[in-house]
């Protein structure tokens, strides 16, 4: 690749999130591999991700409704003032679109940091959180289906989901194979059926796998 279509296709990512992939002296080529490479895990984690985060928050919402004996629990759920903000926010999102309010758009409208906070340690001493963790989690080995463990690994993949939705760098992670398995493991502890559907449309050992070399061929052949 020459240095001014190099220079064109910088500009157009930016110097800055480009730079991340040269810190050990990349060339310009083996840069750009791994910046596609990026994308490409990025988007082989995106449906596992998804399905995690769609069991996870209706996993408690259910688990809250039994608790609580009640379809909508949002006012009545003690929380402190941060989550307490959140569920007004999204509540007011949902009137701006000129939405009737219902307890189910709620649910689908509170972010992924509102679900994994309520299994914070701040809440380690309310009864729904202990009756969460005993009702959604039936799969979960006793010696990982406790509060701290939980609460660390949730937090983990909320870190990678965030990272992967700011388009920035995971594939340098050591870690990222066994991340993606955590996910999987959470999916399965919460719904067996969830998790085959996982599986299924399940791509990241493959992209992995394959590391930047396909990316390399890319960029050889086609700049």
């Amino acid at each position: 690749m020459d240095k001014l279509t190099f220079a064109k296709i910088e500009k157009s990512i930016s110097p800055e999130r480009l730079a991340a992939y040269k810190t050990d002296g990349a060339s310009n080529e083996t840069a750009l591999a791994r910046y596609i490479y990026n994308i490409e895990l990025s988007k082989s984690l995106y449906p596992i991700i998804n399905i995690f985060e769609v069991t996870l928050r209706n996993s408690i919402d259910n688990a809250l409704k039994k608790f609580f004996d009640v379809q909508d629990w949002s006012d009545i759920i003690p929380l402190t003032e941060t989550e307490r903000r959140m569920i007004y926010e999204a509540k007011i999102k949902i009137v701006q679109r000129n939405q009737l309010y219902s307890h189910n758009q709620l649910v689908s409208e509170l972010t992924l940091g509102f679900w994994v906070a309520l299994m914070g340690k701040k809440y380690n001493s309310q009864k729904f959180r202990s009756f969460m963790i005993k009702n959604m989690f039936h799969d979960c080995p006793s010696g990982q289906k406790n509060s701290t463990v939980l609460q660390k690994n949730l937090a983990e993949i909320r870190f990678l989901r965030n990272r992967i939705a700011h388009h920035k760098r995971i594939s340098h992670w050591t870690d990222l194979e066994q991340k993606h398995n955590l996910i999987l493991d959470f999916i399965r502890w919460m719904s067996q059926d969830m998790h085959k559907i996982a599986i299924h449309n399940d791509t990241f050992e493959t992209v992995y796998k394959n590391g930047i070399a396909p990316f390399k061929l890319f960029i050889e052949k086609d700049f």
